[in-house]
């Protein structure tokens, strides 16, 4: 009886080493398909998805480049011409000085006194100018600060 049972223990362990001889074969196989799919994959990757991903990327870009040429830019050079404009008007006295002698000529005192609001205005527009210029340097210097300043806080260091 102990014959028998030694027996069939050698035919167990003959039979579980040829499974695993099997798993390892098939294991083997398994990282060759694995590796064929992964140069397959780089392949398909590097013709076709880069060139899509980059052909989208342009258009993006393209569309970005057109939009802020033909909208934001005139937008903004208008702003600031009309700005300077304003500044410029409110920084020449011959023309202040011109238009008051203009509005004497023309009508009299009743002229003058029309002419009056229409320095208070130029001036109004002289202190908006000034308090958006105020702004947008705030703002790039809010910016820059942000930029450069230390970021000691942000560094967590590890417990020991």
């Amino acid at each position: 009886m102990a014959r028998k049972k030694m027996t069939e223990a050698e035919a167990l362990k003959a039979q579980a080493e040829a499974l695993l001889h099997e798993q390892q074969q098939v294991l083997a196989h398994a990282g060759s398909v694995v590796r064929q799919a992964s140069r397959e994959l780089g392949r398909v990757t590097s013709e076709e998805v880069v060139p899509r991903v980059v052909r989208g990327t342009r258009t993006a870009a393209t569309t970005t480049r057109d939009k802020i040429v033909d909208d934001v830019l005139p937008s903004i050079a208008a702003a600031i011409g009309s700005t300077l404009s304003v500044i410029d008007a409110a920084r020449d006295k011959r023309a202040s000085e011109l238009t008051k002698q203009v509005a004497k000529l023309a009508a009299g005192k009743a002229a003058v006194s029309k002419a009056a609001p229409a320095s208070s205005s130029a001036s109004a527009g002289k202190y908006i100018a000034i308090g958006i210029g105020v702004a947008a340097l705030l703002g790039v210097g809010y910016v820059v600060w942000q930029t450069f300043r230390a970021d000691d806080e942000l560094w967590v260091s590890e417990d020991e």
